[in-house]
C-alpha cells in the first residue's frame, strides 16, 4: 500500500478515535421513590417544589404524578385508563396531558377535566401557547401522523394528517409553531393553520425545544441534533445520526434551560450535558442502566424518568 495512503487512513482513524472520546463527569443523584412500578414517559415542574410525571401502561393505564416537596414524596392517581404520553404547563399553571385515543386532560383547581378529541389518535406532544390555544400532535406505527390545533373549549381549529408518525410540538412564538416526527420537520407561522416541511431530514426526530422565539433545538433517535438561530427557517447539523462519532445509545428526549445549557437523556441510562450550545458534550457517567423518557431541569436540580417507574434527581451543572 502505498506510505501516503496509510498516513491518510492512521489520520482519518486517529480523528474519528478522538471525535468519539468525550468527556465523563460525575454528578450528584439520587433514586427517588416513585410509588409505582409503570413507565413514566414525561415530566414537568411547576417550581422548584412542585412537579408532575406522567405515563402508564399501553392499553390498560394512564397516571399522573406530582411532587410538593422537590420529589422526596410522589402522590399516584390514576386518572385514564391508557396511557399517557406527553404534558405542558402555562406560566399560570394550567396544565394539559395527551395519550392514547385522542385523550386530553385540563388540570383544573381540584381535579384534572378530560377533553375527548375528535380523532382517535395516540397523542404524543401537546404545547399551548396559552389557556385553550395549543397544538397536539402524534400517530402510530411511524405512520398515521395527526397535527391539531385547538382554539377556545378545545374546539379543533386544524387538522392535517400525515404519513409520519409525530413525537413533540413547540411555539416559538404566538404564530410560530415547530413539530417533529418520523424523518419530518414542520413549521407553521400562521398560528397552526397550515404547515410546511423542512428539507432537513434523515433521523426519527423525538424532541424539538426553542429557548426563545429564534434559538431552538432538535434531537433524533439515532444520534442527530439540530440547532436554529432563525425560528426554524434553517437548521445546521451539529451531530449527524449516521455517523461513526454518534453515540449508539438512542436519544430519547431534551431539555434546555437557556441557549447555552442542556441535557439530553436516552437508552440504556443515556444522559449527556453542554454547556456551549450543543457543540461539546459530556457523557453523564454511573446512572441507572435504565431508559430515561424524559428530563426536565428547574433551576440548579434535573429530573430523570423512565421505565419501571423510575426517577433520578440530580445537580445540574455541578
Amino acid at each position: 500500500m502505498d506510505r501516503r495512503l496509510i498516513y491518510l487512513c492512521l489520520i482519518i482513524g486517529l480523528t474519528a478515535f478522538l471525535s468519539c472520546k468525550k468527556e465523563k463527569i460525575s454528578l450528584s443523584w439520587d433514586n427517588l421513590n416513585s410509588g409505582t412500578s409503570h413507565n413514566l414517559t414525561a415530566v414537568h415542574f411547576t417550581h422548584a417544589d412542585t412537579g408532575y410525571a406522567v405515563g402508564g401502561d399501553t392499553w390498560y393505564l394512564g397516571i399522573m404524578l406530582h411532587t410538593y416537596d422537590g420529589g422526596n414524596n410522589w402522590q399516584v392517581d390514576s386518572i385514564a385508563n391508557k396511557q399517557f404520553f406527553g404534558i405542558d404547563f402555562l406560566p399560570d399553571g394550567t396544565g394539559h396531558i395527551v395519550g392514547i385515543d385522542g385523550y386530553l386532560f385540563e388540570q383544573k383547581p381540584d381535579n384534572w377535566q378530560f377533553h375527548r378529541l375528535p380523532r382517535w389518535n395516540i397523542l404524543r406532544g401537546v404545547d399551548f401557547y396559552e389557556a385553550q390555544r395549543g397544538v397536539v400532535v402524534g400517530g402510530e406505527a411511524f405512520s398515521i401522523g395527526v397535527i391539531m390545533t385547538l382554539g377556545d373549549n378545545y374546539a379543533t381549529v386544524a387538522t392535517d394528517t400525515l404519513d409520519n408518525q409525530l413525537e413533540s410540538v413547540t411555539y416559538s412564538d404566538e404564530k410560530t409553531i415547530h413539530a417533529v416526527g418520523y424523518g419530518l420537520i414542520l413549521r407553521s407561522t400562521d398560528g397552526g393553520l397550515t404547515w410546511a416541511p423542512s428539507e432537513t431530514t434523515g433521523d426519527y426526530f423525538r424532541e424539538v425545544q426553542f429557548v426563545n422565539s429564534r434559538t431552538g433545538y432538535i434531537i433524533g433517535y439515532n444520534g442527530t441534533l439540530l440547532k436554529t438561530t432563525d425560528a426554524g427557517e434553517s437548521w445546521d447539523r451539529l451531530r449527524g445520526g449516521d455517523q461513526i462519532t454518534v453515540s449508539d445509545k438512542p436519544f430519547l428526549a431534551m431539555h434546555f434551560v437557556d441557549a447555552d445549557r442542556g441535557y439530553i437523556c436516552g437508552e440504556g441510562g443515556l444522559l449527556w450535558q453542554t454547556t456551549n450550545g450543543g457543540e461539546d458534550w459530556a457523557i453523564v457517567k454511573d446512572l441507572p442502566n435504565v431508559d430515561f423518557y424524559d428530563v426536565f431541569v428547574i433551576e440548579d436540580t434535573g429530573y430523570l424518568v423512565g421505565e419501571n417507574g423510575q426517577i433520578v434527581r440530580f445537580s445540574a451543572f455541578e
